[in-house]
């Protein structure tokens, strides 16, 4: 009797989980090629926290050139460059020119591609294909297209408003064609059954479900791209970045301090908008 109730204890015990220990060696093996990496990093990047400790005397003189900003309106003597105050309405509206005129050009290109590069829309061979573009184009650095532009036409805000929208096109294709695989697929398979065509499935599937996300990620874009197009003008493209480099080779620190700050006030401004804009679009 002992032995039947021992047989039977032993028969109703749980059995381990299966998988749950390969699960965890997964898991130790992440956590251990993450550190792995994080060291790499940490000793190719020459990451010194001393230096950084007793970097306080360098980085106090070189603010103290910048201070006070130079909030003038006309030249002097001492400084006979022009002041960026009077400037600051002239580039802020060639770095919101850039940004705006890019971003459009950038969506436009974006809009169909995406729908193409969408792996529940279209064959293997196209989507793959798009996407590939697309990734080779957001590959590019901003700053390297700028460049490229500014070679083939010249400088001025026009190289600007390209490199824009050349990597806008690679980004919210990306961004687009993810929104587009992670809609729902009932509406798209009863217009299927009655025989609607490809752009009908579009129009009334998934354009309905993805236009707020669209709208959400193009203000996104717009955002980024005022900080991108303040930086291009260190390769020549005209606006607040322009500025800033031409103060800064003339050491004209407070002048630098100033367009810094417009600069941080437009992107603040342009921020804000953006999300009062998202809040009415939910």
């Amino acid at each position: 009797m002992v032995e039947k109730t021992s047989s039977n204890s032993t028969a109703t015990m749980p059995s381990p989980v299966p998988g749950k220990g390969k699960r965890l060696l997964a898991q130790v093996a992440f956590l251990a090629a993450l550190m792995a990496f994080l060291g790499w990093s940490w000793t190719g990047t020459e990451m010194n926290l001393s230096e950084l400790a007793n970097s306080g005397p360098r980085l106090s003189n070189f603010l103290s050139r910048m201070f006070p900003p130079d909030l003038t309106w006309t030249p002097t003597e001492a400084r006979p460059f022009v002041p960026p105050l009077r400037l600051a309405g002239e580039t802020v509206a060639v770095t919101l020119q850039i940004s705006l005129l890019g971003t459009f050009l950038g969506t436009l290109a974006a809009f169909g591609l995406g729908f193409l590069a969408a792996e529940n829309l279209t064959p293997r061979w196209v989507h793959h294909s798009v996407k590939t573009f697309l990734a080779l184009l957001r590959s590019i650095p901003v700053l390297v297209l700028a460049l490229l532009f500014v070679a083939a036409v010249g400088l001025g805000p026009f190289p600007g408003v390209l490199a824009i929208a050349i990597h806008s096109i690679g980004m919210l294709g990306k961004l687009f064609a993810e929104q587009c695989e992670s809609a729902e697929w009932g509406v798209w398979e009863a217009l299927d059954s009655a025989g609607a065509g490809w752009l009908q499935k579009i129009r009334f599937a998934i354009w309905p479900q993805v236009a707020p996300q669209f709208a959400s990620l193009i203000l996104f874009r717009i955002d980024m791209n005022i900080r991108d197009s303040a930086v291009l003008g260190f390769v020549g493209v005209g606006g607040l970045g322009l500025w800033i480099e031409n103060y800064r080779r003339a050491f004209d620190y407070q002048s630098v301090a100033t367009m810094v700050i417009v600069t941080m006030l437009v992107v603040l401004a342009v921020e804000q908008t953006s999300i009062q804009i998202r809040r009415r679009l939910r």
